[in-house]
């Protein structure tokens, strides 16, 4: 609607219009994008950075377990997947070596996201990642070590946010 300023009419309708379709549908398109640039970058940092996402490694085993073993070397690093705003955009299948990506999540579990905001949830999913993460110090592949996840996280924040701040910018 025509807005009246002293002596003339000022038509606002056309920046009204441009402003909600920036705050419903470029916004959040581009923080989307951004948060899935960020969340991935952060996946394959657990997995190249070190302290690494650990992976079975036996010199008597190729494939990290006893013949027979339902285990693969891999598993955990195969199970971690990028959840935006509930939505998954990604996954590391392809970088457990052997693994068969047994352990990777088909919904997304967290909680429920509210309205007006976003989220981008990394998830490694196998049982035994917590316990990786936290509990175990020694590990059979060299680089790979407690807190693999949460150090990149930390340790990176700044550039994870400067991800999805140039891809926002306008």
């Amino acid at each position: 609607m025509p807005k009246r300023a002293g002596g003339f009419v000022l038509d606002m309708s056309e920046v009204e219009r441009n402003m909600r379709r920036l705050n419903k549908r470029i916004l959040p398109t581009k923080i989307r994008w951004g948060l899935t640039l960020a969340g991935s970058k952060l996946m394959t940092d657990v997995i190249v950075v070190e302290p690494t996402a650990p992976i079975r490694r036996s010199e008597e085993w190729p494939m990290g377990y006893p013949p027979g073993s339902e285990r693969l070397a891999g598993e955990l690093r195969a199970s971690g997947a990028l959840f935006v705003d509930g939505v998954k955009k990604g996954d590391t299948v392809k970088r457990g070596e052997k693994a068969t990506g047994r352990y990777q999540p088909l919904k997304y579990g967290g909680t429920r996201i509210p309205l007006m905001s976003h989220e981008a949830c990394v998830v490694f999913n196998a049982p035994y990642a917590v316990e990786q993460h936290e509990a175990w110090p020694d590990k059979t592949e060299p680089g790979a070590g407690q807190h693999y996840l949460s150090k990149k996280l930390y340790g990176n924040a700044v550039e994870y946010i400067g991800i999805v701040a140039e891809v926002v910018r306008l």
